[in-house]
């Protein structure tokens, strides 16, 4: 027999239960000739399962019928003991089962085959259509700051052009001109950028608590955004007769008011409230 502790490969002597090493229950862990209980071959004490049948190994004691009560060995084929009627059978009624050994598995292969938590998706944000009355409304307002920003190029326009029609030619200030036409870029900058503006609000969606957002990113919108949403606006409400009909169509078919150029640029009007709570 080998007397080494299969866990610490320490000297034990014999009738020791315990290694005094690593605590290994010793009677458990060192068998001498492990006997197979399905096809009752015997092997050296360092082997626990049988190389045949993968059965695990067992002390070839825990083989032999013995009486329940008295414990007294019997192997003539009694059924019951004589001395005090008790029942004869194997002390272990498991060890002729058939068990898989367990194979010892290198720990970063062990992790790899653990059970993983599942971690589900996390949905995307939804958000309830705006309300089209406040749509409507803010559109209006956002026309209305469009046309008083378009109001200073028109003072100093009007003066040139005034000049240029009563023939005072001489009169037309070249600077007053080029200094409208460049305020007359203002209105059409406000147009294209107002949904990028703080929070993703025009004045006039700022005004009535809504803004649109970058429904890819759950971002408010940004000047790019809302260029490109304000572009694609233009380009379909520049159909004639049907673009702009269009338009107001989708704002009441789409379950979240989101017109073509909404679509096209992935934006979506809010209520800011709703934006704050998600």
């Amino acid at each position: 027999m080998n007397n080494q502790c299969p866990n610490c490969s320490s000297s034990f002597t014999e009738k020791t239960k315990f290694c005094k090493i690593c605590g290994s229950n010793l009677q458990k862990e060192v068998i001498e000739n492990p006997t197979c209980p399905l096809c009752n071959e015997v092997f050296s004490s360092d082997i626990k399962f049988c190389i045949q049948d993968g059965t695990l190994l067992v002390h070839p004691d825990k083989l032999i019928p013995k009486c329940v009560v008295c414990k007294k060995a019997y192997t003539n084929g009694t059924k019951f003991c004589p001395n005090d009627g008790g029942k004869i059978e194997l002390e272990n009624k498991l060890a002729p089962l058939k068990t898989t050994p367990q194979i010892p598995i290198i720990e970063p292969v062990k992790q790899i085959f653990q059970e993983q938590p599942v971690y589900k998706n996390k949905p995307s944000n939804s958000y309830n259509k705006a309300p089209t009355g406040k749509r409507f409304l803010a559109y209006i307002l956002d026309i209305f700051f469009a046309f008083l920003l378009f109001l200073p190029s028109l003072f100093f326009l009007f003066g040139s052009i005034a000049s240029y029609v009563n023939n005072d030619y001489y009169d037309v200030n070249a600077r007053n001109l080029n200094f409208g036409l460049l305020l007359l870029l203002l209105p059409f900058w406000y147009a294209l950028v107002k949904d990028g503006m703080g929070q993703g609000q025009s004045w006039g969606k700022s005004a009535l608590d809504l803004m649109v957002i970058n429904i890819n990113t759950n971002e408010p919108c940004t000047k790019w955004n809302s260029t490109g949403r304000n572009i694609l606006f233009s380009i379909i409400c520049g159909i004639p007769y049907l673009g702009y009909l269009i338009e107001i169509i989708m704002v009441f078919a789409n379950p979240e008011g989101r017109k073509l150029s909404d679509l096209g640029a992935g934006t979506q009007v809010i209520e800011v409230k709703e934006y704050k709570n998600n």
